[in-house]
């Protein structure tokens, strides 16, 4: 070939500059929004699950419990109190409203699609009453994709959670499938809280629990020591089926065992594969059991940086709408335009540099050599 020394005069580098320029501008142009995968089916659980929302708040003002605007912007009935007899730990306020959107489910829709789940199949979780609004967009979220639920639930709540006596999540729970908009019910059910049978509350509040676990017809299950409990609730879990993936929404120490396993745990989906890292926890929780036998979990905690990583909004002040955000429109370029555009820019870039344009801006090519 021949190459020329040439070097490049203004006018050429501001040709290229401007070409360049126009390349990009075409490229957003040709930017299109198109429906995510799986869309149908995320929109079918996203209204679903809003529908599940508005029967939550109806019933709790039939039953006579106000909505504090304040502490509850959404005024969506699922802010429970700072404080009450049945709050386990403390809770961060941000989270919980995060929790409260109706587009969770179509992330699980998502997930499950991701982890390669089938109709039919079996999907064992563990819910606490922390994240009432979660619970539902999850179970709603599994459901809708055709798998088949298996969870147990701890009542007891953190802060801002199911944590009003009259209303805990067993209530809710209850409400939901006396409805109609869930099909499925907690297989057991525990006072939660440390070592899950609420140790350090006064009897008086373990007592409401128990209340709240009786009249809405569960199973109670309260064992010790922990580990026996994890045993318990496996095999609840385990009885019709073996599950292909484990859900763990909240922080219920059956679930994970000890402290450690939460600071281990990354938000979302875990490969089986980080297993070794809690295999010599004192305590075996159902996080660890299910990934010891090679199945992947979904952990639904830290739900902040969850709801940024998939673009749901942070401590929304109004009840997001269905079908918003990245879960359900993606961006798409035409990619065969850009590899062209992309190839034909590379070649002026290169005849520019021969000199092939120089004449065109008083800049012929010195001279030439032979290679």
């Amino acid at each position: 070939m021949i190459f020329r020394k040439h070097k490049l005069s203004r006018g050429e580098i501001l040709f290229l500059g401007f070409l360049g320029a126009l390349l990009i501008f075409i490229s957003r142009i040709s930017l299109t929004i198109q429906e995510a995968p799986l869309y149908d089916l995320k929109m079918k659980a996203a209204t679903r699950t809003l529908e599940a929302f508005r029967v939550i708040k109806q019933e709790r003002l039939r039953r006579g419990i106000p909505i504090d605007p304040v502490d509850d912007p959404m005024e969506s009935g699922f802010i429970g109190y700072k404080d009450s007899p049945i709050t386990t730990s403390g809770g961060n306020y941000d989270a919980k409203l995060t929790s409260i959107n109706p587009n969770w489910s179509a992330l699980v829709v998502q997930m499950l699609h991701e982890l390669g789940v089938k109709e039919g199949d079996t999907v064992a979780m563990h819910m606490t009453g922390s994240f009432p609004a979660l619970n539902v967009a999850v179970i709603i979220g599994v459901e809708t994709y055709g798998a088949i639920p298996v969870w147990g639930s701890s009542i007891g709540s953190s802060s801002w959670g199911a944590n009003i006596p009259q209303f805990t999540w067993a209530d809710m729970e209850k409400v939901l499938y006396d409805r109609g908009l869930i099909h499925h019910r907690s297989v057991v059910a525990s006072i939660g809280g440390n070592n899950d049978i609420g140790a350090g509350l006064p009897d008086s509040s373990r007592e409401l629990i128990r209340e709240a676990i009786r009249r809405n017809g569960l199973r109670l299950m309260e064992v010790l020591p922990l580990q026996a409990a994890v045993d318990s609730e496996y095999r609840y879990l385990t009885r019709n089926g073996k599950p292909v993936i484990y859900i763990n929404i909240g922080g219920g120490v059956v679930s994970l065992g000890t402290v450690e396993v939460k600071r281990i745990l990354r938000e979302g989906i875990n490969e089986p594969s980080i297993y070794p890292l809690i295999m010599d926890e004192p305590v075996e929780g159902l996080v660890a059991r299910f990934l010891k036998q090679g199945k992947y979990v979904i952990n639904f905690l830290e739900i902040v940086r969850l709801a940024r990583r998939y673009g749901l909004p942070v401590s929304p002040a109004s009840m997001p709408e269905v079908g918003t955000g990245p879960l359900f429109y993606q961006p798409r370029y035409p990619v065969v335009l850009h590899v062209v555009l992309l190839i034909a820019y590379l070649v002026v870039i290169l005849l520019t540099l021969n000199g092939v344009f120089g004449k065109f801006f008083g800049n012929p090519p010195e001279k030439e050599e032979m290679l």
